[in-house]
């Protein structure tokens, strides 16, 4: 592609280039209807594409489909062929600078898929290309950003290259994720599959030369995607195009169906209204936790529509809205492939900082003597009072501030906590745990922290209640050595979860804010011997324990400890593996939505991010 240089043009040309600009910006390459959004002027300079996150396609681009709308709508400027010779481009004395030539390989040498792919929904005004946003669906989009991207390739070079792959490994087993493909350039592509196999698969790539190179990289592209045998293909008439239905699924391939999601925002703070300029974006997770994006405003009656969402089954749906510098959610709902709607209505809530409108409904601290010291896991269950979000102004992170806090026992040294651990917040002194996830309206706010205390045989232990407790407060301690002495929490006798036996103390406690909690810890610890079960608290192995107490469930996600077996044994999970999916799916996003925001620095957002799909990941692998 080439900048435009008014000064190379004559006055002419320029009347030229001004018209077929107008041309290409309100109706370019055109002939059906929800062309472009007409632009009044053309940017004297460059723009840059605004920044986002990655769109991965939910299903395979059907190449057929990009065929019908290329023909249908960008040959007047790319051509028939896409050598970038369609009749706008003009001739002679009044041609403008053509278009690259989508057949020439060195064209998407340096490309990935999505670059293609941001250039046609983003547009570049500068070298009079329209944006498709508002004119194609995202899959529309893939399926004509592949057909393009493809164009270079030849059905004898794929052949060739589908020859080559099979002699050196066979047939393939599966292709790496949509997410990783269509960030990688051809070269990309085939070094990226060689290292994955290694041995003699590298040491043939490595052999080959650009055409060979060239050859594999068709073919391997061509398996992601759908019709690749349009290939070489004459375009189809384009008076002949009419709506096609939706492509048979593959067998074993998720159910789906196209169709709308809305909903209505209203304000759970009594007396408050909701904003009239609220953006509501819609994010779809797929199973490998990438998410795509939709943006809309609301109605003047507060509700709000998306409509041509492909509603795929495995798929996970949810809306937010940013407000007062906050983020708001929707349930996290999968949808139904045979049901064309889903509803996902939105609370949002005015802002409260006060501590008095927070209680404690539960507790439960989870402690495992051995080693020297004491290994503590603790799950804590705030309530709000209010009809407002609890969310303090102390900014005390990038895009993240204060929220609920914990005190820690004297002495205690933080070892992980179980959720993601940039939430979370220690103070210089070691002393207190800061919380930046709001509190909601209402009870179920976890927090989930791990920390140990040097112990020779009897300790007594003082924490500090910051807000009042109303609700269950138990100990689980183990080996059975150990005993509890305290007012407050009696013995309830021994209390198994899974397989291990733990002595249990508690009581239902009404406690002020201020309070401390008083116990004393007394006997043995145990020794490490080869029948050990538990030797020490660690944060790389999580083992969630759902705690019955009563017969009822008083810590909803379960209690999670960091625990080393011996024996490297896999203990099993009985937490609601979902609700805490959910959960590390919504940090994903509320971390997306900071950054995009320009909240957080980059190369902090990537790690984190990195780290909570790493979680995402062992979580459904344990699942």
């Amino acid at each position: 592609m080439y900048r435009i240089r008014p000064h190379l043009f004559s006055s002419k040309r320029l009347r030229t280039v001004g018209m077929l600009a107008a041309l290409l910006v309100a109706g370019a390459c055109s002939g059906l209807a929800g062309e472009p959004q007409i632009v009044a002027t053309i940017p004297a300079l460059p723009t840059a594409a605004p920044t986002q996150a990655p769109v991965f396609p939910v299903s395979a681009p059907d190449l057929a489909l990009g065929q019908q709308i290329y023909a249908a709508r960008c040959t007047r400027c790319h051509g028939i062929g896409g050598k970038g010779d369609g009749p706008l481009i003009g001739t002679g004395a009044e041609q403008i600078p053509a278009p690259r030539d989508f057949t020439d390989p060195a064209t998407i040498r340096d490309q990935t898929p999505l670059d293609w792919y941001n250039t046609i929904t983003n547009g570049r005004l500068e070298k009079l290309m329209p944006p498709w946003r508002d004119a194609l669906t995202e899959a529309e989009r893939w399926a004509v950003a592949m057909y393009t991207y493809t164009l270079s390739y030849q059905p004898e070079q794929i052949a060739r290259g589908q020859q080559m792959w099979a002699e050196q490994t066979g047939a393939i087993s599966r292709m790496p994720a949509q997410s990783q493909l269509i960030q990688w350039t051809d070269s990309q592509l085939v070094e990226q599959l060689a290292q994955a196999l290694g041995g003699p698969v590298a040491e043939y790539v490595e052999s080959l030369d650009e055409t060979g190179r060239a050859a594999l990289a068709s073919y391997l592209r061509t398996t992601t995607l759908s019709n690749a045998q349009v290939i070489g293909s004459p375009l189809p008439d384009t008076a002949s195009i009419q709506p096609q239905p939706a492509a048979t699924e593959e067998p074993g391939a998720a159910a789906s169906l196209v169709g709308s999601i809305s909903g209505m925002v209203t304000n759970g703070t009594n007396g408050a209204s909701v904003p009239s300029d609220l953006v509501i974006t819609l994010r779809q997770f797929d199973p490998d936790f990438n998410v795509q994006t939709r943006e809309t405003s609301i109605a003047a009656d507060n509700t709000f529509s998306f409509a041509d969402v492909t509603l795929r089954e495995g798929y996970t749906y949810a809306v937010t809205t940013r407000y007062q510098d906050r983020v708001f959610w929707s349930d996290l709902t999968q949808a139904d492939p045979n049901t064309a709607t889903l509803s996902l209505p939105l609370t949002i809530y005015e802002l409260t900082d006060d501590p008095a409108v927070i209680l404690i409904q539960g507790m439960v601290t989870q402690i495992i003597a051995g080693g020297g010291e004491l290994q503590i896991a603790q799950v804590v269950n705030f309530a709000n009072r209010s009809d407002r979000l609890y969310s303090a102004s102390e900014q005390v992170g990038e895009g993240q501030f204060a929220s609920v806090r914990l005190a820690l026992p004297q002495g205690a040294r933080i070892l992980g906590f179980a959720q993601d651990e940039q939430r979370y917040r220690l103070s210089d002194d070691q002393t207190t745990v800061t919380d930046t996830a709001p509190v909601l309206p209402g009870s179920g706010h976890i927090m989930h922290v791990i920390y140990s205390l040097p112990y020779s045989g009897d300790l007594q232990i003082e924490q500090a209640l910051i807000y009042p407790v109303e609700g269950a407060v138990r100990l689980l301690v183990t080996p059975d050595t150990l005993s509890v002495n305290s007012d407050m929490l009696p013995a309830i006798g021994p209390q198994t979860l899974r397989n291990t036996t733990f002595q249990g103390y508690g009581a239902e406690l009404n406690l002020p804010a201020g309070s401390t909690l008083r116990y004393r810890l007394v006997g043995q610890a145990a020794t490490a011997t080869a029948d050990t079960n538990v030797s020490t608290v660690l944060a790389s192995t999580l083992i969630p324990l759902l705690l019955i107490v009563g017969g009822a469930v008083v810590i909803g996600l379960g209690l999670f400890i960091f625990v080393r077996e011996r024996r490297s044994a896999r203990a099993t999970q009985t937490v609601d593996q979902q609700t805490l999916i959910d959960g590390l799916i919504r940090q994903i996003a509320e971390l997306d939505e900071a950054h995009g925001a320009g909240d957080i620095e980059e190369a902090a957002y990537h790690k984190r991010r990195q780290r909570l799909k790493a979680r995402l990941a062992e979580l459904m692998d344990e699942d």
